[in-house]
């Protein structure tokens, strides 16, 4: 007797952040960014990994990221309507990445399929996506239908806090998400740029000046003090190879401002490593209100 088929399918993509186990177990199935250098063109996370891209970047090499070209969208897309009636695809923000767009071009190749294929824009990246592509496990699982989801999901964006701290200005300049007058003050200055999603656009929130530990327990400081709104449940913190000393700190200055029933420590993609350079991190969370 043939299994009947889940209502709603849901997929993400590697840039979200999350763990390949905790997506396993969500029934999530996961598309890969390409990861271009000298040597060649690697699939994010199973052929290269945000150590290897640092490493090669501070000698001197170039990496270029980007979303799968339309036909491994479709691919995906064909795959996972053989186990479920629809499909959401929860992307990376569309106003930096070209997820959406070549995810939008696979539907126009599906025919009548590509009806039953919904695509959904984050606005956001890295776990802040994660939240949402959790989010839309959780009501896929619980049998809503396509419509429902992307409606809770629109209600959820705008409270999904996705921020986080560079040490110092150099890889944001190389990306060109900060101005070279921005990355020499910074340097000059020792000051390290805050950064943070608004309406899908990266965009500075503020600056720390000082050693970049007391930048960190600043930063927290200020993310989550005093908020009242925050919802406790859950956060991620998510870095770029920073340290067991400094995961620590991390995690016990959150604490000390918010607890958090979960605090989940994640590694950054390829990807998202290139944009910001190694000792990167960022508390993300969602607000109540």
């Amino acid at each position: 007797m043939a299994l009947e088929k889940k209502k709603v399918g849901i997929l993400a993509e590697c840039v979200c952040d999350l763990p390949k186990s905790t997506l396993r177990s969500r029934g999530i199935d996961i598309l890969y960014f390409l990861v271009e250098t000298e040597s060649g063109v690697f699939t994010d996370t199973d052929e290269i990994t945000a150590e290897n891209v640092i490493s090669h970047m501070e000698k001197g090499g170039r990496t270029k990221s980007a979303p799968p070209p339309p036909e491994i969208y479709k691919k995906a897309f064909e795959k996972s309507l053989k186990r479920h009636d629809e499909v959401i695809l929860v992307a990376i923000s569309s106003h930096i990445s070209h997820s959406c767009e070549n995810a939008e071009k696979a539907i126009k190749l599906m025919g009548d399929d590509g009806k039953r294929v919904h695509i959904f824009d984050s606005e956001h990246l890295s776990t802040g996506l994660g939240f949402l592509v959790l989010r839309a496990a959780e009501l896929a699982a619980q049998g809503c239908d396509s419509a429902k989801i992307l409606s809770e999901l629109e209600a959820m964006k705008p409270r999904v806090s996705t921020t986080f701290i560079a040490k110092n200005a150099d890889y944001l300049y190389r990306n060109g998400l900060v101005s070279a007058f921005v990355k020499s003050v910074c340097s000059i200055l020792s000051i390290h740029p805050v950064l943070t999603m608004k309406n899908g656009d990266i965009r500075p929130k503020t600056v720390i000046l000082g050693s970049y530990e007391n930048a960190c327990r600043t930063y927290i400081k200020k993310e989550l003090k005093g908020k009242k709104n925050i919802d406790s449940r859950q956060a991620f913190v998510t870095h770029v190879g920073c340290s067991v000393k400094m995961l620590r700190i991390i995690k016990s200055e959150t604490k000390k401002y918010c607890g958090f029933n979960e605090l989940t420590v994640t590694d950054a993609s390829a990807t998202i490593s290139s944009n910001c350079g190694p000792d990167t991190f960022g508390i993300l969370f969602v607000r109540t209100d």
